[in-house]
């Protein structure tokens, strides 16, 4: 007998028809069949031992396609795959068995309710048919007794004349009814007792069966439950596209030479759909294009020869991919990583207490458009039409800690204009509230800045929170600011791409700020990028690394000319950054950087800088364990001498620098 499943119930029919009305049911209450029920058993162990078979064979498999049997993308991808089904095949295994389980225990519970239904059906049959019999004879008997009753009236009412012999016989004659009606009576007694007695036999063999039924559909219920908890996601079904996307797209990475690039490889040979396979059975390549992007002049010729069509699959397909490609143009990169970030709103999974959940509600205040709400709002669009407008350049929120970038400003300063790049310091990692609203905070600052100093130019400053800073228990320690820069020599190299080969822009500009531990990392990028870039900024400088020599060693236009460093008299932190790591103050005479007033002037209606903090908060200066810049004198606070002329020299205006740009190793020259 087949296995149906109806309304998330497993059902056995049975095909034998029974009369099941004596127990006031229409249809047999605790229908099934212990024949199929044994098969499933026997299929669901069957399933089990089969699952276990092909976990060894898997295992064995890999290891004998281990490296350097084979090697590359493809080898990764498939046994990274195989390993997957293995576990999921134990996991099947264990949940199919368990499934046999509760399938012997339903077999017994079911045929435990189909006995008692069986035998109260049978003893309700046989109570019916004695109440049909009791209900007939009591008619019957009451029908007799009135019958004699009536006799006896009319006896008790014959004629008063009539003669002593007659008047005997009719006495005679009413004794005799009399007796018969006693008789009569007697039996009527019995007979209702037994009409009692089988009514009562009836109601009893209902309420079994009714007992029967509920005791079957609470073990139903139970076994349903059980298949429920064991056998969701047992084997989970893939549609027939994504099984042949999968081998569609393991066929073509077969096809790699594995001497190649790889992950430009990909792109170029993959389709959207091909990728996002890729992607989706090896979640960790997302990483990989992290942390080893392809070259970024690869990647802006790859996409420059994509129709807009085609682009459009792609940020659809692999948003996480594309919204991180150095190389790729910002309009393009804020477009995916805000595809994302959408579904990443609406997944139920990221709890808004997580570090995940913090960063989403960070994103949104960055963008300014956290007070925004309704349903289906465009956040993208939003963001865009601030004035300046803002959009999400770069979004891994699954690293750890996340990480992300805002743009603030017009995108197409990458095609004839200026785009500043903005570097945090210790104590910046996202995870924490307003982490990133505040660092893009400080950008907007330099936009505006910017905008008012070179008015008519385009402008695009991105306040990049892309790698994972120290904190003060790990500032000293430069691993930190190393691996910040093997990502941000990335970014900074495929802006350059972005603008020149996507933009169309044969003098591209890129400047670059740093803020304490931020100016390390900058050091570290900058010292080894492969396009030069035209304005560094160092701000409260946390140190620079020793392997760099001076302003010599990194790739700037005009070298020293272009290379700047400030940092107020009233700082108290950024020193102990240099000087309990040995890194260098870029300063001083021997690095070269030039210098510029962070103290305020007043007489220009500048504010001074008070502390360490890029925006200060507080009436005072915090304690002595604990100092702070106060409210509106942090380095990057609007209307400060040194958020002025942070955004003049990054621009390379050292005219517009108050003050002016003082010789290497003078420090800030006042007017």
């Amino acid at each position: 007998m087949p296995l149906t499943r109806t309304h998330s119930r497993w059902t056995f029919v049975r095909s034998e028809y029974r009369d099941w009305s004596p127990v006031l049911f229409e249809e047999d209450p605790t229908p099934g069949e212990q024949e199929a029920v044994q098969e499933l058993i026997y299929e669901l162990r069957s399933l089990a031992e089969g699952l276990h078979g092909k976990r060894q064979r898997m295992l064995q498999a890999q290891g004998m396609l281990a490296a350097p049997a084979w090697s590359g993308i493809a080898a990764d991808a498939f046994r990274d795959r195989l390993l997957r089904l293995a576990q999921a095949a134990q996991t099947a295994a264990e949940q199919h068995q368990a499934a046999a389980d509760a399938s012997h225990r339903w077999a017994g519970a079911m045929q435990s309710a189909q006995s008692a239904a069986d035998l109260a059906l049978e003893s309700a049959v046989e109570a019916q048919e004695d109440l049909e019999r009791a209900q007939a004879l009591v008619g019957t008997l009451t029908a007799d007794h009135a019958a004699l009753l009536g006799l006896l009236l009319t006896q008790q009412h014959s004629s008063p004349s009539a003669s002593p012999r007659d008047q005997v016989v009719a006495a005679e004659a009413t004794a005799s009814l009399r007796r018969r009606a006693g008789d009569i009576e007697a039996d009527l007694m019995v007979a209702r007792v037994h009409l009692d007695d089988a009514q009562q036999r009836l109601d009893d063999a209902r309420s079994r069966a009714r007992t029967a039924q509920n005791e079957f559909h609470t073990a139903e219920d139970l076994f349903a439950r059980e298949m429920e908890a064991t056998l969701h996601g047992a084997l989970r079904d893939t549609a027939e596209w994504e099984s042949a996307r999968f081998t569609t797209t393991f066929t073509t990475l077969t096809r790699l030479d594995a001497t190649t690039s790889g992950s430009i490889d990909l792109l170029g040979t993959l389709s959207p759909d091909q990728f996002a396979a890729l992607l989706a059975e090896n979640p960790g390549l997302m990483q990989q294009f992290w942390d080893n992007p392809p070259e970024a002049e690869a990647v802006a010729t790859w996409w420059k020869k994509l129709s807009p069509e085609q682009r459009e699959q792609w940020c659809q397909a692999v948003p996480t991919i594309i919204g991180n490609l150095p190389g790729l143009d910002a309009d393009t990169r804020i477009h995916a990583n805000m595809i994302q970030f959408t579904r990443d709103l609406a997944d139920p999974t990221i709890s808004p207490d997580s570090p995940q959940g913090i960063v989403l509600q960070d994103i949104l205040k960055a963008l300014g458009v956290n007070k925004l709400s309704g349903p289906l709002l465009d956040y993208e669009q939003l963001a865009k039409q601030l004035t300046p407008p803002r959009g999400l350049l770069s979004y891994h929120l699954h690293n750890d800690p996340p990480l992300a970038g805002v743009a603030v400003g017009d995108t197409r300063a990458e095609k004839d204009g200026k785009v500043t790049w903005m570097v945090p310091g210790m104590n910046s990692a996202l995870g924490e509230p307003d982490r990133l609203a505040g660092w893009t905070n400080g950008a907007l600052n330099v936009f505006n800045e910017q905008f008012l100093t070179e008015p008519g130019v385009a402008h695009m400053v991105v306040a990049w929170i892309g790698y994972a800073p120290p904190d003060m228990g790990s500032v000293l320690h430069g691993d930190f600011a190393r691996a910040g820069a093997a990502r941000l020599t990335r970014e900074l190299d495929g802006q350059w791409a972005a603008s020149s080969i996507l933009g169309g822009n044969s003098d591209p500009f890129t400047a670059v700020i740093g803020h304490s531990y931020g100016t390390t990392v900058v050091g570290n990028a900058v010292s080894d990028i492969n396009h030069n870039v035209q304005s560094v900024v160092f701000l409260a400088s946390a140190g620079i690394e020793s392997d760099i020599r001076g302003v010599k060693d990194l790739h700037v236009d005009g070298g020293g000319q272009h290379v700047y460093a400030s940092e107020s008299s009233r700082d108290g932190v950024a020193w102990m950054g240099r000087d309990f790591s040995g890194r260098a103050d870029p300063r001083e005479a021997q690095f070269g950087a030039r210098g510029f007033s962070s103290e305020g002037d007043p007489s220009e209606g500048l504010a001074p800088t008070d502390g360490h903090d890029t925006l200060g908060y507080g009436k005072d200066n915090g304690t002595l364990t604990e100092p702070h810049a106060s409210g509106g004198h942090g380095y990057l606070n609007k209307g400060t001498e040194a958020v002025h002329n942070a955004a003049a020299a990054s621009l390379g205006l050292d005219n517009k620098i108050n003050g002016g740009a003082t010789r290497p190793g003078e420090g800030a020259k006042r007017r």
